[in-house]
């Protein structure tokens, strides 16, 4: 999954740079990766992602010298349609998500939104 991830970030107009900070690939279903990019707005991006036998926990982040909004999937909001996937948006509110946990689907469309 790290090399899809990585090929999206090199392809897209909108990021400068990326690092992966935190890479713990035990196996498919069970691993921890954390990135950051450097965007041409400015702003940092943070995708975090970790599975615990195939269950993907994300968090896509975007952040100047604080937080901006987030897109996750931490069980929070059971109350929102598309639980347990939300959005933090610049206001702090949040809203429903329309990612999916597919991570590579789901980081294509917060590219597209940023």
């Amino acid at each position: 999954m790290l090399p899809l991830l990585e090929a999206l970030l090199r392809t897209s107009p909108k990021v400068v740079s990326f690092h992966i900070v935190d890479s713990d690939p035990l196996d498919e279903a069970n691993f921890l990766f954390k990135l950051r990019c450097e965007l041409i707005s400015g702003q940092t991006l943070q995708i975090r992602l970790r599975a615990v036998s195939g269950s993907i926990r994300y968090s896509y982040q975007e952040f100047t010298d604080k937080p901006l909004r987030r897109w996750d999937n931490a069980p929070h909001f059971a109350d929102l349609p598309n639980f347990p996937h939300h959005h933090h948006d610049s206001r702090g509110d949040i809203v429903a998500s329309s990612l999916t946990g597919d991570p590579v689907a789901d980081l294509a469309q917060v590219l597209n939104v940023l």
